[in-house]
């Protein structure tokens, strides 16, 4: 095992928040959240981040420019980014327009009173904040080794899988949908997804997806195509992307779930002071674009993070991945609360690609930190203490529901090659999700009560899904 350059005072949480139902396993009902036209009197609560002179705006179909303006004019605001036109692949109903308030309206209260001026048009679907999303990390540094891969312990036992042959990922895509990744990383640099039909650096959008430059995915926050910024930024990103697939048996620092094959694609949105739902939600439309125009078999995404309120434009733009069968794998939260009390988003999405994680100890002891709920999270996995891979080149270890929500992403990518190896079709996102939740490893200390349980399942993540249930 080689020991992380540096020790760092990190420990993931995540603060933003974010169909399979035939094929997986019995659970209780999730909780949605609000849901149709008007301006809930929670949305801009004072608890909640976001930017405090912008609004989501979710158009009827139909609507012309001409409209939206006139619409928009009743609160003096303007547009300032489509963020979902109604043509784009995917899409469902009208345009989804980010906007900008004009009329010295950035306090909350005169944001929720413009926000009902225009859902008082009859073109209009709905108005939301543009919450802000960010990871956040607790003081628990300790210098760790890859026990998450083990089978002792509370290890997701991603070893069983190597021993019985499946190391590779191959033909698999996964969306990092995070901060950036350093994607020159030696144990990362084999893995990151190349996209062909855009040339580097030539400041042209070559394959005409409206974004420049995309090569390895694409940075939301600059709005360019460098994912990673250099130094000792974009360090959450890159590490959850270690324990997906840093590539093995190459004499280099750790490995991920996935040893080989594995192609990520970096979609950031998350920057020094966090991502906004409006980047979030054209990250996820930029994966979808993507797996529809090159038909790439991306099986899911990876989403370590969390915070604000229940926002419709998100809930739609994760609906439209569950369409494309693509699993949204989010963080739980690093909160330490009952999540079927006060929902964290997006984890806590009534989705069913959606597998909300929490995080364990190397003991098999649910993390102090992550949250939990009998209807919310759906299963727990590795996150205290785990060691992957950091910039500059380097290691180190950090803990939070973030560092858990990877272990599950690369389990599911590496079931997606083993099905295919050894039944010759690629599976459905439901049959990968009901396989990750049927092989999990059972543990009576998740299941206290039928009053007080600690997730839908009461299982740890099992990684050697593959050898388990083929």
């Amino acid at each position: 095992m080689v020991k992380a350059a540096q020790v760092l005072a990190l420990a993931i949480t995540v603060v933003l928040v974010t169909s399979l139902a035939s094929a997986q396993p019995t659970r209780r009902a999730r909780r949605a959240g609000p849901n149709g036209p008007g301006v809930s009197d929670d949305a801009f609560d004072s608890s909640l981040q976001l930017v405090e002179d912008e609004l989501i705006v979710k158009f009827k179909p139909g609507v012309s420019k001409e409209n939206r303006g006139r619409a928009l004019g009743k609160a003096k605001a303007e547009e300032r980014n489509m963020l979902w036109a109604s043509d784009a692949a995917g899409a469902t109903g009208g345009d989804l327009v980010l906007v900008k308030l004009t009329d010295n309206k950035s306090k909350r209260v005169g944001m929720k009173a413009a926000a009902k001026d225009i859902t008082q048009d009859p073109d209009v679907e709905y108005v939301e904040p543009n919450y802000i999303y960010t990871t956040s990390q607790t003081n628990d540094p300790r210098l760790g080794e890859l026990w998450g891969m083990l089978a002792a312990g509370g290890g997701a036992n991603a070893t069983g899988a190597w021993a019985s042959g499946f190391t590779s990922c191959n033909d698999v895509v996964v969306g990092v949908i995070d901060e950036g990744i350093q994607v020159t990383h030696p144990d990362l640099a084999a893995a990151m997804w190349t996209n062909l039909r855009e040339v580097a650096g030539n400041r042209r959008d070559d394959d005409g997806n409206g974004n420049v430059d995309d090569v390895n995915g694409f940075d939301f926050v600059s709005r360019d195509g460098s994912v990673y910024d250099g130094g000792s930024l974009d360090t959450h990103g890159t590490h959850v992307a270690g324990t997906i697939g840093a590539v093995g048996n190459n004499g280099l620092g750790v490995s991920g779930v996935c040893q080989s094959g594995l192609k990520m694609i970096s979609a950031k949105f998350i920057g020094r002071r966090g991502g906004s739902l409006a980047d979030a939600v054209l990250a996820l439309n930029y994966l979808l674009d993507l797996k529809t125009r090159y038909n790439l078999n991306m099986v899911a995404t990876s989403n370590s993070w969390g915070g604000g309120g229940y926002a419709q434009s998100l809930f739609n733009a994760i609906s439209a991945h569950n369409t494309a069968g693509i699993l949204f794998v989010a963080a739980a939260g690093n909160d330490a609360r009952n999540t079927d009390v006060s929902v964290s988003y997006p984890a806590g999405y009534n989705l069913p690609n959606i597998i909300s994680v929490g995080s364990i100890n190397s003991n098999g002891a649910i993390s102090s930190f992550s949250n939990f709920g009998a209807n919310t999270v759906d299963l727990f996995a590795p996150g205290g203490a785990i060691l992957s891979t950091w910039p500059v080149n380097s290691y180190a270890s950090i803990s939070g529901t973030s560092m858990a929500t990877p272990h599950v992403t690369g389990a599911v990518a590496l079931y997606a090659a083993a099905h295919r190896q050894m039944r010759g079709s690629w599976p459905t996102a439901a049959q990968i999700k009901a396989a990750v939740m049927d092989t999990g490893v059972y543990d009576a200390a998740y299941d206290v009560s039928e009053v007080l349980r600690w997730s839908c399942s009461d299982l740890r993540l099992n990684a050697s899904i593959a050898s388990t249930r083929g």
